[in-house]
């Protein structure tokens, strides 16, 4: 797997790109982060994931508590799923301010030249989070690249989440943040 820090390093000529923060790369993310590796294989071109560094919650002063997972936590576990590149993409007041059409026109598409974005169906982008999955399907059409859309996984009847897995282990529910995190991949 490659990591890098901007689009500018990216060399492929097409990629099929996943969006998120995968703070936990819980059992959610797998099957979204799985569907973008296969894919990208059938396709004959890379797996990119999209994310941020530091994550936003962590950007300007706040605290890590978001992060369920380090850093090179993260970074071997997407390994392990078989992603090819990541792109850990700076979050600052400058990235945290870019309108939402622009981040996808300026870094998916044209730096990471995305013929495929992956994400869930609660996907934000963009200045304040206002990018959404009704936004990103109109810019696809647009820009002509596919949307796949994961459907979340549910445990206990509830669609997993790293909000979810935090408020477990806050509560003591060790079993069942487990059981949504999923086995170590590493």
């Amino acid at each position: 797997m490659v990591i890098i820090g901007d689009t500018r390093d990216f060399k492929g000529d097409c990629s099929a790109v996943a969006i998120g923060k995968f703070d936990g790369i819980h059992m959610g993310h797998r099957k979204l982060l799985k569907a973008l590796v296969t894919y990208a294989r059938e396709n004959r071109m890379p797996s990119v994931v999209f994310t941020f560094d530091p994550l936003p919650s962590q950007a300007f002063g706040g605290t890590d508590k978001e992060a369920l997972l380090s850093l090179p936590e993260r970074r071997r576990m997407f390994q392990a799923l078989g992603v090819d590149v990541l792109l850990e993409f700076p979050f600052n007041r400058e990235s945290a301010s870019m309108p939402p059409e622009t981040f996808i026109s300026g870094i998916i598409v044209s730096g990471l030249r995305a013929k495929a974005v992956f994400c869930g169906d609660d996907i934000s982008f963009g200045a304040g989070g206002r990018g959404d999955l009704t936004l990103l399907l109109k810019l696809a059409a647009v820009n002509s690249f596919e949307v796949h859309v994961i459907d979340k996984l549910t445990s206990g009847g509830k669609p997993v989440s790293s909000t979810r897995i935090r408020s477990a282990l806050e509560e003591g529910r060790t079993d069942e943040a487990r059981e949504m995190l999923g086995p170590p991949e590493i």
